[in-house]
């Protein structure tokens, strides 16, 4: 093959690399998925009204956010707990729902009159085992104790992050013969991601009821 020819197949082979390189580079990239965004509501300022809850084994009051309402109560009857897919029938002295307004959903608040301290230990070991059965889907979990004994007010509140079915649970004691348990449930899919502003303004309400909270003479 003489040098003519050598050139002009290589220049053959030139172009050819120069279109294919061209088109490859005219290809449009895979569109890379973009992370699920969720607006933040415009939720109502917090406000609220001191309010009182009174059942026949005992009282109590808290500050409550104008727009959650006092629901229904229950005496003298038993609740169905779930404890690692047990069925546990646990029967409790008052239940109080606290409607949760615009948020589709509730603060239930179980009470119970415990005669010893070995009685408050297992009401408190019950609270929780009741966490931990929520543990299991939590991708973490924050607690902190209160204290205030002026008033005699002693428990434990619990925040869990993630797809749970009850990302807020807390107990209250006066360590005598009052003991509250209370949990958050909204009537929605557990999806953290989206329910965060919601559970947000919820946290901050939680926290002004837990420092409000005040047994009744």
């Amino acid at each position: 093959m003489d040098k003519s020819s050598r050139s002009i197949i290589g220049g053959i082979a030139g172009l050819f690399v120069a279109v294919f390189l061209g088109l490859s580079a005219c290809k449009e990239k895979a569109p890379v998925p973009k992370p699920k965004t969720y607006l933040r509501p415009n939720f109502p300022e917090h406000s609220y009204t001191n309010t009182s809850v009174k059942h026949p084994c005992f009282s109590y009051r808290f500050d409550l956010n104008s727009y959650y309402s006092v629901g229904a109560s229950a005496y003298n009857q038993s609740r169905a707990f779930f404890y690692f897919n047990q069925r546990l029938i646990t029967p409790f002295n008052a239940r109080q729902i606290i409607e949760l307004g615009p948020f589709n959903g509730r603060l239930e608040l179980f009470s119970f009159v415990f005669p010893s301290r070995d009685s408050l230990n297992r009401l408190i070991n019950f609270s929780n085992d009741l966490v931990d059965e929520d543990k299991i889907k939590a991708d973490s979990i924050n607690f902190s104790r209160f204290l205030d004994p002026e008033h005699r007010i002693f428990g434990t509140f619990y925040k869990l992050y993630g797809n749970v079915a009850n990302n807020f649970r807390f107990h209250i004691t006066d360590s005598v013969h009052r003991f509250v348990l209370g949990n958050v449930m909204l009537d929605c899919p557990p999806n953290y991601d989206s329910l965060q502003p919601s559970l947000d303004y919820i946290k901050e309400d939680l926290d002004r009821f837990l420092t409000s909270f005040r047994w009744n003479p």
